[in-house]
């Protein structure tokens, strides 16, 4: 069949449009978020919403996913989350998307490797938050008169556990490349986005009810600054001790402070967006599905 000039052109530009079309959705990040829109006093419905998030302008931070924890308990969910972490952190990295660990309080032992190298030394935002290098107790009165649970008692299940500092590094089973980065501290995490543009911020690791909540880089600041951040609901823990109000198992613990979270601070997705296979559970959690 003979084809005219301009239709053989209009045919090439069909064809860029659909490889171009095609590019892009390969190269995005396809987000499931999921929150709790207030409908009135009493009732919050459950709003799903789909976005497309380009990799370059997002950030995965690891949040104390610690080598041990004061709590055994704790210690062995950590040991059954981390390799699961480590495949979502390769399949990010892959993707261009950039890796944030952020091991509090260990920092240190990582002095001189690259990823935190560049973390020390990224450019310095020109719009530093004022309260980004502290703690984030609550969004609002609004959110903290709705908290869930009571951890009062640190959130410890063991009978003889205390309080002290068991954690000298990240947990090994989790790998860090030199083309990540290691802090955890607002400022320099804030830094090292301004710098590469970053908007959008997943968010997973331990404890949610603690650390990942209200730590400098945590979920209330990066929410209440502007960042489009998430939480990755089923790669995430608590700390919360069945005998403590509201006397819920564990994992029902958990998914209170998620729900909470949603309602007050913002949106969860699923690992799922990124593996494309069936959200982490523990093997622990016997509740119908």
């Amino acid at each position: 069949m003979k084809l005219y000039r301009h239709q053989y052109l209009l045919l090439l530009l069909l064809g860029l449009l659909f490889l171009g079309s095609s590019m892009t959705s390969k190269n995005t990040l396809d987000i499931e978020k999921r929150s709790r829109v207030q409908k009135d006093s009493a009732q919050f419905d459950l709003v799903y919403s789909r976005e497309e998030w380009r990799p370059e302008q997002t950030a995965l931070i690891i949040c104390d996913m610690w080598d041990k924890h004061w709590c055994p308990t704790a210690t062995k969910r950590v040991e059954e989350l981390a390799p699961v972490m480590d495949q979502v952190v390769k399949i990010a990295r892959e993707k261009g998307v950039f890796i944030i660990h952020a091991p509090s309080d260990v920092t240190d032992f990582y002095d001189g490797h690259p990823a935190r190298e560049r973390a020390i030394q990224a450019p310095k935002s020109a719009h530093l938050p004022p309260e980004i290098q502290s703690w984030c107790y609550w969004l609002d009165e609004d959110e903290q008169k709705s908290y869930p649970i009571d951890q009062s008692d640190g959130g410890c299940e063991c009978e003889e556990c205390s309080s002290y500092k068991a954690w000298s590094r990240q947990v090994e089973a989790i790998e860090i490349h030199d083309s990540d980065a290691i802090s955890a501290s607002g400022v320099e995490i804030w830094n090292l986005m301004g710098s590469r543009g970053i908007q959008n911020v997943m968010i997973m690791g331990v404890h949610t009810n603690m650390c990942v909540l209200g730590r400098p880089f945590g979920l209330r600041n990066m929410a209440r600054y502007g960042k489009n951040v998430v939480l990755i609901r089923d790669l995430t823990d608590t700390m919360y001790n069945p005998k403590s109000w509201p006397y819920v198992d564990h994992f029902t613990g958990t998914d209170l402070i998620i729900e909470h979270i949603e309602k007050y601070v913002c949106p969860t997705m699923t690992s799922s967006a990124l593996t494309r296979q069936e959200p982490f559970r523990f093997k622990g959690d016997n509740r119908l599905r």
